[in-house]
């Protein structure tokens, strides 16, 4: 009997560290931090790493109040000094990860989410948002997210840094929620997720980067589980930093994201997948006004900031519309200011044949 005890302890042992260097091998990359696919663009060579934010930047970055059940989702692994983790997706790359062999479409896109209103005239220098996390169940290549955008456009030129969760089958292997980033710029005009295109973003921390999975996620109505991010254009260096509270994560180069400022920001829920099929549910899977106050939100997302004149400020309510495209699968409440939760908005939906 001892021996068939040991011989079944061997086997699983043997069976998880097999299923753990799997994983490992699926989930990142370590790589060199000069050899990243960032630096494998022509207008890349002579760029100098940010290892840390400047003095100005850090300094309206520390008027944020620590919170203590704010949830970062780092990971315990880490890669061996002078690498970084490099998040290899679902869809297969080259080594370089320059050329994508399969190329992630989305359509069938819906949104929830708040817009300044239309001809309003801003410069916004970066956003910031608490998230609670959850689940949403979707199919295949579909995908569901909590979302920023920082847009801008200059004559016939696109610019876009967007960063929240996501749970998106395209691009992951599974249907947990990650931290997830996107950029559009001229050199990018297609989009590029993470760190996956050369010229895109730069990755600097050892444990977290996007594509990290957030391992605990909210139940409706119980413990809600939250994330901050925060990205804002650093002034001195003029990079565009992913931060979370004051921890430098990683940062989209001025060489390729060259925009002096956003001219649009919105916060919100965003879905889309295959075109002419059926979409996933948004946050929580619920309507916000459904699920009523205090603990019992939807998804939602909180201490809504901008940077605006070198300061991280509320967003003005007054200069902010409510926008959602298919009523009838999402819906998004925009609470406004609330005391211990700032100026705050819930969002989500079922899904469902939401129509084009």
């Amino acid at each position: 009997m001892a021996s068939y005890w040991l011989l079944y302890l061997f086997i699983y042992l043997f069976s998880c560290h097999i299923t753990q260097t799997v994983q490992e091998e699926i989930e990142y990359e370590c790589v060199d931090i000069y050899k990243q696919p960032a630096f494998q663009h022509p207008l890349m060579k002579d760029h100098q790493i940010q290892m840390r934010p400047s003095v100005e930047f850090q300094a309206m970055v520390s008027t944020e109040p620590e919170t203590s059940d704010l949830f970062t989702g780092e990971s315990e692994e880490r890669c061996p000094k002078g690498q970084v983790p490099i998040h290899i997706p679902q869809i297969n790359y080259t080594n370089n990860f320059s050329q994508p062999k399969k190329i992630i479409t989305e359509a069938n896109l819906h949104y929830a989410i708040i817009r300044p209103f239309e001809n309003y005239t801003k410069r916004w220098d970066g956003a910031q948002a608490v998230f609670n996390i959850y689940k949403p169940r979707v199919l295949e290549n579909q995908f569901s997210k909590a979302w920023i955008w920082l847009n801008h456009r200059e004559k016939d030129v696109i610019s876009s840094i967007q960063f929240g969760w996501a749970v998106h089958t395209g691009l992951y292997r599974d249907d947990r929620p990650r931290l997830t980033t996107y950029g559009i710029s001229g050199r990018h005009p297609n989009g590029c997720y993470n760190a996956l295109c050369r010229g895109g973003y730069v990755q600097l921390h050892k444990t977290i980067y996007p594509g990290m999975v957030y391992n605990k996620v909210s139940t409706l109505g119980k413990k809600q589980s939250t994330a901050h991010l925060l990205v804002g254009q650093d002034s001195r260096t003029k990079n565009w930093l992913l931060m979370t509270r004051s921890t430098l994560i990683g940062y989209w180069p001025y060489q390729i994201y060259s925009m002096q400022g956003a001219s649009q920001v919105l916060f919100g829920g965003y879905t889309g997948g295959l075109a002419g099929a059926t979409s996933p549910p948004m946050g929580a899977g619920t309507f916000p006004k459904e699920v009523g106050y205090r603990n019992k939100f939807s998804c939602f997302m909180k201490q809504l900031k901008c940077f605006e004149d070198k300061r991280l400020v509320d967003i003005d309510s007054n200069e902010f519309e409510e926008y959602v495209d298919s009523p009838k699968c999402y819906d998004v409440w925009f609470r406004k200011f609330e005391i211990g939760q700032g100026e705050m908005l819930t969002f989500g939906g079922p899904g469902g044949e939401c129509g084009i």
